[in-house]
């Protein structure tokens, strides 16, 4: 009977974080059942619990929802079978091919900009480019992109601090839907939105139709344009070094130029 109770539990489990991740993927049962290629029956089984899905099911089901590495894990957990994806520490010499691409990127993209981030917007590595605004922009120890934006609101550091804060808002709200919700994601975001700058910005006043909506920083007597662009390892299994991101930044002049080259 306990044995029994047990494998309800489990199937019950799995079938909870199924439904709440379609809710949240917006698929109804056929949707993802069409996504999936299975019947929506099984699908509805599974859900309920009546079912147990097999080890391969769930990592297909996983794939058709998007999940997050963690969440897979947790679903496959939920199920009765092991984690697939691995959870290294950060100086597990498996991962040293990963900090050593981080490295080279962010060399040879100087003496312009560029940093590594983890999922929380923490800089974890930045080249001597970035390191010169790092210090400029966050004097103190820890540095995170969000948080010197937050802290930056009417100081003119940005001149166009309003586009790049609705700019940020919409990353973070994209970031957020992607991982099914964040606590710590949702918590920068409420600091963001809640800036008086922030509530009193004129819409209207900024020009989304453009090609490119460069970050524009005032350094002394300098003008700085800047744009980004931003990578992600697709073939990196482990659930952290998976997330961290890469942000190139490049100028959008030649007063910008000059003076990263200089």
């Amino acid at each position: 009977m306990a044995s029994e109770l047990a494998r309800e539990t489990v199937h019950t489990e799995f079938g909870s974080i199924l439904k709440e991740w379609r809710k949240v993927r917006r698929f109804s049962q056929l949707d993802l059942s069409l996504e999936a290629d299975m019947s929506a029956r099984h699908l509805s089984f599974l859900e309920s619990g009546r079912s147990k899905p097999s080890r391969a099911m769930v990592l297909r089901l996983s794939d058709a929802l998007q999940l997050p590495r963690p969440m897979a894990n947790q679903a496959l957990h939920a199920a009765g079978f092991a984690a697939v994806y691995p959870s290294l520490p950060d100086d597990a010499p498996e991962l040293a091919p990963v900090h050593q691409a981080i490295a080279t990127m962010l060399d040879h993209h100087d003496p312009y900009p560029g940093i590594a981030v983890d999922r929380y917007w923490n800089v974890v590595r930045s080249n001597k480019g970035a390191e010169m605004l790092l210090a400029v922009a966050n004097p103190g120890d820890g540095v995170n992109m969000m948080d010197i934006l937050i802290n930056s609101a009417g100081l003119g550091l940005i001149e166009n601090w309003d586009e790049v804060a609705m700019l940020s808002l919409t990353r973070l709200r994209t970031e957020i839907l992607e991982l099914g919700g964040d606590e710590k994601l949702s918590a920068l975001m409420r600091r963001l939105s809640d800036l008086e700058q922030v509530k009193n910005a004129d819409l209207t006043a900024i020009n989304l139709n453009q090609a490119v909506i460069p970050t524009i920083l005032r350094v002394g007597e300098n003008r700085l344009s800047l744009f980004s662009t931003i990578a992600q390892f697709g073939s990196v299994q482990d659930t952290q070094a998976g997330e961290t991101r890469i942000e190139l930044m490049f100028p959008m002049d030649d007063e910008t130029v000059q003076f990263f080259e200089s």
